[in-house]
């Protein structure tokens, strides 16, 4: 509560500016990250609901079209966000295997809650 209320007045969500935005799209393209590792094609995961986000992001009222740079830049630097999103989500996932791992098998069991998961991100 303190760190929230000692920032400065703010309308802009942080998810809106450029590092928030970039941080969706790589926890948006960590699902299919993690599957492409496991399975050739994909079944549960869909690279598309990142690209859905950022047309989302250019039909909505609530930020400037200033701030999505890549408008200006065309389709192409929209399709690199999203294949650059992909490689760190792939990255963020193997640095992390030892807990990806774990997670996983704990998930797998059936039996793991929300706090096993903690945990076992928290290294207990």
């Amino acid at each position: 509560m303190v760190a929230e209320s000692s920032q400065a007045d703010n309308d802009l969500d942080p998810l809106l500016t450029n590092n928030g935005m970039m941080k969706m799209l790589v926890w948006l393209m960590a699902p299919v990250a993690m599957e492409s590792v496991k399975h050739p094609q994909l079944v549960q995961s869909d690279p598309r609901e990142a690209d859905g986000f950022l047309s989302r992001l250019e039909k909505s009222t609530l930020i400037n079209k200033e701030d999505l740079w890549w408008l200006e830049e065309g389709p192409e630097e929209k399709e690199a966000m999203l294949k650059w999103a992909l490689a760190e989500a792939d990255l963020l996932l193997r640095r992390q295997n030892t807990v990806v791992t774990e997670i996983t098998e704990r998930l797998a069991s059936g039996a793991a809650t929300v706090g096993d998961c903690v945990a076992a991100i928290e290294g207990y």
